[in-house]
């Protein structure tokens, strides 16, 4: 039975609720067993997605502000024991917050290799090359080529697989936290 705290938020008919959001005529018949599996089967996906999604997030994003509140089986389970202070609208709003990564994250992947396409030919555009070898100051005794290639070995620095990883990341976290904020809004 849920706490006096869970009333407010709670829906009015959690069959037509059900209803609903399966695409279920008004009138349709649930089994209170099988609808009891499927909330199993769908908190134990949740769950499962809940820990994979945030585990990535840390690794693609580690000093980002947006973090899990606690973990979606955490909230759900003091909700379905009406604990005080777990509400439905907590839950609903974690999983919000869930989906809304979820699609951000998966989003990114798209884009990822776009984008990081995208920042390194800027940065190594020989036209961008030539235009910073002339801007540089340096002895005018030094040919053009010399210059250009100075300045790419200076742009291209120390790149291990470790600093090309540490950009493919920002690109993604960059693309996913613009969706978040749009999101959000």
């Amino acid at each position: 039975m849920p706490s006096a705290d869970n009333a407010p938020s709670s829906p009015g008919d959690p069959a037509s609720a059900l209803r609903s959001a399966l695409g279920q005529s008004p009138g349709a018949t649930i089994d209170a067993a099988s609808a009891m599996d499927l909330a199993a089967m769908l908190a134990e996906f949740a769950a499962s997605l809940d820990q994979v999604v945030w585990s990535t997030w840390k690794i693609v994003a580690p000093n980002s502000p947006l973090k899990r509140s606690s973990p979606a089986r955490v909230s759900m389970s003091r909700y379905v024991a009406g604990e005080p202070g777990a509400t439905r609208e907590q839950v609903k709003q974690d999983l919000e917050r869930l989906r809304q990564l979820t699609a951000a994250l998966t989003a990114a992947v798209g884009q990822t290799g776009r984008v990081f396409a995208q920042k390194h030919v800027e940065k190594f555009a020989p036209g961008e090359i030539e235009h910073m070898a002339k801007a540089s100051a340096g002895s005018v005794l030094v040919g053009h080529e010399v210059k250009c290639w100075r300045k790419y070995v200076e742009l291209a620095g120390p790149q291990d697989a470790q600093a090309i990883e540490r950009e493919i990341l920002g690109a993604m976290a960059g693309y996913a936290e613009s969706l978040l904020k749009g999101l959000s809004k």
